[in-house]
């Protein structure tokens, strides 16, 4: 089959995906939108760090990456070189290990070797190696990396599985696929050596498009199996191998793999041991060189990645389609001298590396890495495309971190570009724009969840819908998994997937902050998950930041119509049906009902109200005693924005929906309500001492969203009570509250200026949705 169709198959949520050379337009035409047709959403690639960055220069940037899916960029000595797919569904998953990078020739113009290893619930036997992949693929994401943790999070949360394959040490069994890797403690070739065994081998074919000039990976690998005869195939056109080094090489054999004389590039990379009782079978990234068989052992080894198998002997090359290779002799004469080969090949520049570019809450981050030579000057940004130049940012260059404030009214940045001193332009660099990524790499949802988030996209305005939803998402949410989704995914550096992983525990609020603030002050990033995940607290804070408009409704919308263009013009024509016409006679009897049943609609919503601040009561009550979550506080924001949507303004005639009187006897005037709710947290409790979080940086956007909406509905209360018609016995009360709610927020901002701004832009996204429609002063 061709490698891009296995990217179309379905029951997959998550994919992750390794890569030495990639090609953004054609991983975007080709096995992306499959993936993301077959409902795969949750999808990242690594790719070697020059070799992107060189692609990104020469052939433009990815439309996506950092919006639809994530690219992270990685380096080695010599090179990051494995070619891995791995596909994980809720019960099912696919592992793809084999030669073929994410390019057009890769994907379907070479002739490529990929080993494909299914799991399923019937067929378990193979999950170690899922396992031993995803493990092997964190350990080569760079420390900081601000995406790959939720991703792995996502797809660990969605097939238990996988977290059951991480922690499973032990290959499959005796005979059974392994799973090779470069490693520090053992190479490839000592792996090779260690599943061969004791089966003695009285041969060798080798299959490898690229080779170190002095053959030492061919000496290397056949000393380590006693010399015995070797056939090598080659591509005699290709003019690749170096012919001179053979010469103190003894039965060795050349031999052409494709006598056909197709114009396919043959890039397959294959070893076969042939022993007495098997036919020992390795295949994968790995070449027949120095790097990439000693790896990390040399100065400059390689990261690969292949498969063992072994099959009876006398099969493999049948079963390959390569047992009459040896119809095909080539003469050494006939295979280009060493000064034909370096006539051939091209020298590379070396490309401007732009660093790593993070937008967050309106902040854009820079990690510049190294840039060589180049002393950058300026960070310039532009949309999708590089279509339009959107900003142009000025660079401390004695930082090799900094950040700045965005305005985003003229577009959201997708791709930046460095200047340096001396006028060297960089590649570009996808920005990971994590408020878009958040959503538009979210699983798809289905059934009764899918129903309730569907509504949630649906409503125009708070209501107390909200508060049910977050109810009954918690219920339906995997009772396995704690509020945050705390699957900790971060391992060590080590070498082994079996080497214990960091546990990140919850830690009280105002430890996570100093600890914060300390990294922040000494230019670091600070090392937290910052993770974006789809916990029912997660989902309710982002419909609340949606209606206030803080995180615009369209951001992952854009990105998908982008991706899914209209193929054909909708020639269909409608017109509007005619409404009923005005019945001029309808009697006082039908608007007296009307009227009646509109009352008793506003007393039975207000009970309502007044109920479940009752239970929240109840609820902060219960909680006295023990620490709370940051699910809490968006409960608590939940019915701070209902009550406020469901007030009446202090002046002028209220909307349909607003009910809530500004006084009232019954006790559901939205002052008092509003007071009673800020109350618990900021009077009773004091929630954010006994507040625990993870190190993770959305629980404190989550903190953020939660203080700024207090400040303003205790604002808001204060100013209802203060008017002609409200109640005077809770002036006082209501300052007070304000005033230690503002001590509270103070402590918690401190002099942190990117949460200040942050506080501020939130704060004035509540003003517009709410100061005017309540009649507040200043609106």
């Amino acid at each position: 089959m061709k490698y891009f169709e296995a990217f179309g198959g379905n029951g997959y949520h998550s994919a992750f995906l390794t890569t030495y050379a990639l090609s953004a337009q054609a991983f975007e035409d080709i096995p992306f939108p499959r993936l993301r047709g077959a409902g795969c959403r949750n999808i990242t690639i690594l790719a070697d760090r020059g070799m992107t960055n060189a692609s990104f220069s020469d052939f433009g940037p990815p439309r996506f990456a950092g919006t639809l899916y994530h690219v992270v960029k990685t380096s080695m000595p010599g090179a990051f070189h494995p070619k891995i797919t791995l596909l994980v569904g809720e019960k099912k998953g696919r592992l793809l290990v084999g030669s073929a990078n994410l390019t057009a020739l890769g994907l379907g113009g070479n002739r490529e070797l990929v080993a494909d290893v299914p799991f399923t619930e019937e067929a378990p036997e193979l999950v170690s190696l899922f396992g031993q992949a995803i493990s092997y693929i964190q350990r080569h994401v760079p420390e900081g990396d601000p995406w790959f943790d939720t991703a792995l999070k996502r797809a660990l949360r969605h097939a238990p599985w996988l977290q059951n394959a991480i922690a499973e040490t032990e290959d499959a069994g005796e005979g059974q696929p392994l799973f090779l890797c470069d490693q520090s403690e053992q190479t490839i070739l000592d792996q090779i050596i260690a599943a061969v065994g004791d089966d003695p081998i009285h041969k060798l074919t080798i299959l490898s498009p690229f080779w170190d000039e002095r053959l030492e990976g061919l000496k290397q690998l056949r000393d380590a199996f006693g010399t015995p005869p070797t056939n090598i195939l080659l591509q005699p056109p290709a003019g690749l191998f170096p012919v001179e080094s053979l010469e103190r090489f003894q039965d060795t054999q050349i031999f052409d793999v494709d006598a056909s004389g197709s114009s396919r590039f043959s890039h397959a990379k294959l070893f076969i041991a042939h022993g007495a009782v098997w036919d020992h079978v390795i295949s994968g990234s790995m070449n027949c060189s120095l790097p990439a068989l000693l790896g990390q052992t040399t100065a400059s080894g390689n990261a690969e990645a292949g498969i063992y198998k072994r099959v009876p002997r006398n099969t493999a090359l049948a079963e390959l389609k390569l047992e009459k290779h040896e119809d095909a002799p080539v003469c050494l004469a006939d295979l280009p001298k060493r000064e034909e080969r370096e006539a051939q090949k091209t020298e590379t520049e070396a490309v401007f590396d732009p660093g790593n570019f993070e937008l967050r809450e309106g902040c854009l981050f820079w990690d510049a890495l190294t840039n060589g030579d180049s002393v950058p000057v300026e960070v310039q940004l532009f949309d999708r495309g590089e279509e339009h130049l959107l900003d142009v940012l000025e660079v401390d260059k004695d930082l090799t971190s900094q950040s700045w404030n965005i305005h985003l009214d003229s577009g959201r940045p997708r791709i930046a570009r460095v200047l340096g001193e001396g006028g060297q332009l960089s590649a570009p660099a996808s920005i990971v724009d994590l408020a878009v990524l958040s959503s538009s790499t979210l699983p798809a949802m289905r059934g009764r969840k899918r129903t309730i988030v569907d509504g949630l996209e649906e409503l125009d305005h708070e209501d107390l819908m909200i508060l049910e939803a977050l109810n009954e998402l918690e219920t339906l949410d995997v009772p396995t998994q704690t509020e945050n989704g705390a699957i900790n995914s971060r391992t060590q550096n080590a070498s082994s997937a079996s080497e214990p992983q960091i546990v990140h525990q919850t830690l009280p609020y105002e430890a996570f902050v100093a600890a914060r603030n300390r990294s922040q002050s000494d230019g670091a990033t600070p090392l937290f998950l910052r993770t974006y995940g789809e916990t029912p607290a997660s989902l309710i804070n982002g419909c609340l930041n949606r209606l206030v408009g803080l995180v615009s409704e369209d951001l992952s919308k854009d990105e998908e119509h982008a991706l899914d263009q209209e193929g054909a013009t909708d020639f269909r024509t409608t017109e509007p049906a005619d409404g009923p016409e005005d019945d001029e006679s309808a009697n006082d009897t039908i608007e007296r009902e009307a009227k009646l049943a509109r009352r008793a609609r506003v007393a039975s919503t207000s009970k309502k109200y007044i109920q479940a601040i009752s239970a929240f009561e109840q609820r902060t009550r219960n909680l006295s005693d023990a620490h709370i979550t940051t699910a809490e506080l968006v409960r608590l924001r939940v019915l701070l924005q209902v009550v406020l949507a469901g007030a009446m303004p202090i002046e002028g005639a209220p909307k349909p929906h607003q009910i809530l009187p500004v006084s009232g006897k019954d006790g559901n005037d939205w002052p008092r309500l509003l007071g009673r709710l800020l109350q618990q947290h900021f009077g009773t409790i004091h929630a954010l001492r006994k507040l625990q979080v993870e190190a993770d940086e959305s629980e404190h956007s989550r903190v953020l969203d939660y203080l700024a909406t207090a400040q303003f509905a205790s604002r808001a209360a204060l100013e209802g009570a203060l008017s002609d018609t409200g109640p005077m016995a809770l002036r006082k009360p209501l300052a007070m509250l304000a005033k230690d709610l503002g001590s509270q927020i103070e402590g918690v901002i401190g002099s942190n200026q990117n949460d200040q701004n942050y506080l501020e832009a939130l704060h004035k996204k509540l003003e517009d949705r709410f100061a005017s429609a309540l009649g507040l002063a200043g609106s």
